[in-house]
């Protein structure tokens, strides 16, 4: 938790920069009338002065962070000391208004010291990232030791895009460093042609786990567990629910109430994984040879379609910092891959089977095998001219499949599905998003045909009823039935 003292401009700059990026923030000021915009906001507000502030508070079990940000230039010299006395491992940054505070701040212990007139509110949030980052590697590093010489096990969500497995590379990397043996573990399939050639050209070792059996195995030997790309166990990855990883990174939106882990690194505002990985790497001062890094820019690459969606300062700058590193051959190769004859086919359902109510599209491709032609086939669905917003699903195994995609910027993807299809079956960002959903007791139905129109119909009301617009049963005539594929 952040706690910001003072609400003037700076104050007030610092705690907006914060909420945007999602922070766990307590706000002080000795005046109600100063907090009452951020109260309105919802944010956790305290009317008090410095002088009184109750430091054995539960708000400061869970802060690390202190911002002491008001005019009061020996109040905040004394709240600065008595912090650093009860609590001296926290950081403390002081805003001072002349040399003479600036001396006494820093033999008082105070970690940064700002004066006024240099005061920018990016300049702050730059001096907590920069010390959360160092506490937060720290902490890593320290969590992989502990392994007591056993493996960890990495596992990836299931079918793992180039996100994914650069981000689970890096963290094989770091444990590299620490000297600790790791593995990573995928359940589902690696079918989409681009995942298949980053595999392929940089012989990556990925181990396909896909039942129960196997993934107790492999828990059984390891020291540490860490979940990548995903954060709840047994949703869109091989653990079983009742696991608690010791590591945790994504980047998908998510409760984070619901997330357990002894360490947690989620960051819903950053376009992929591979930035956040970058980021530890880059702290621990580990350089990528060139398949990581041709790796980790192609997972930022391909998670931010090329820089046009969901991206961050973050992301560019993970990027500017990768690419004078990377294997520009295999990346020109990774530009191009192959295409399997199945996504074609699969495509060409999704054109022939779409059904579009006002700027909102979804189609049916029936019975697939190739999970991930889905996204493929959203993404060219979307170029229709009048269409914002696609879903398109089919059935996999006794699963159905959901991806979607939307260029709507008053359509909140992740949130439509969670509406539609449930928190648990589905998620993702405003933009794109994904789901599998559990066939039941209509998997074992021995009409594939009615299977078909039955499913078609369900996903299809839910997913036009979450977006507002009105569903058209389809009926087919007496002399024409819907294609049944095989499974």
């Amino acid at each position: 938790m952040y706690i910001i003292f003072g609400c003037g401009a700076t104050g007030n700059a610092v705690v907006d920069a914060l909420n945007k990026a999602g922070k766990d923030i307590l706000i002080i000021d000795k005046d109600e009338n100063a907090l009452s915009s951020w109260r309105e906001q919802h944010l956790d507000v305290m009317v008090s002065d410095m002088e009184s502030f109750d430091l054995d508070s539960q708000y400061c079990e869970n802060a690390n962070m202190f911002a002491i940000l008001t005019g009061d230039s020996s109040g905040n010299l004394s709240l600065a000391k008595r912090i650093k006395e009860k609590m001296p491992n926290n950081f403390v940054l002081v805003k001072a208004s002349g040399h003479g505070e600036t001396q006494a701040l820093k033999s008082n212990g105070a970690d940064m010291i700002l004066q006024t007139g240099n005061i920018l509110a990016q300049k702050i949030l730059s001096a907590f990232e920069t010390v959360e980052m160092e506490r937060s590697a720290f902490t890593l590093v320290n969590i992989i030791k502990e392994s007591n010489g056993k493996e960890l096990a990495i596992f990836l969500q299931d079918n793992p895009d180039p996100d994914a497995i650069a981000s689970g590379l890096t963290l094989k990397r770091i444990c590299e460093f620490c000297d600790v043996e790791s593995s990573i573990y995928y359940g589902g399939s690696i079918s989409h042609q681009n995942n298949k050639a980053l595999v392929n050209l940089l012989n990556i070792d990925l181990i396909n786990t896909k039942t129960s059996k196997e993934v107790m195995a492999v828990m059984r030997y390891a020291g540490k567990i860490a979940l990548i790309e995903a954060s709840i166990p047994s949703k869109n990855n091989v653990l079983p629910i009742e696991v608690t990883p010791n590591l945790i990174f994504d980047h998908h939106p998510i409760d984070i109430s619901s997330v357990k882990g002894d360490f947690v690194d989620i960051r819903p505002e950053i376009g992929a994984t591979a930035t956040i990985m970058t980021k530890y790497i880059r702290q621990l001062d580990l350089k990528p040879d060139a398949s990581l890094a041709t790796a980790l820019l192609y997972g930022i690459r391909t998670d931010t379609k090329e820089f046009t969606r969901n991206t961050t300062s973050d992301d560019l700058d993970a990027a500017a910092y990768l690419s004078p590193l990377v294997d520009t051959a295999i990346m020109s190769q990774l530009e191009f891959p192959p295409m399997r004859l199945e996504t074609l086919d699969i495509i060409g359902r999704a054109i022939r089977n779409k059904e579009i109510r006002g700027s909102y599209l979804a189609s049916f491709v029936e019975f697939i095998s190739d999970r991930d032609a889905l996204p493929q086939a959203a993404e060219m669905m979307l170029q229709l001219e009048g269409v914002y917003t696609v879903l398109v699903f089919g059935i996999n195994e006794d699963k159905v499949q959901l991806s979607a995609r939307s260029r709507d910027t008053r359509v909140n993807l992740g949130l439509i599905l969670q509406s539609a299809f449930g928190e648990l079956n589905s998620g993702g960002h405003a933009t794109m998003a994904a789901g599998t959903i559990n066939l039941g007791i209509l998997g074992d139905a021995n009409d594939r045909t009615s299977l078909l129109k039955v499913t078609s119909d369900a996903v299809k009301k839910k997913f036009f009823s979450a977006v507002g617009v009105e569903f058209e049963q389809e009926t087919f005539p007496s002399d024409e039935k819907p294609q049944a594929y095989p499974a």
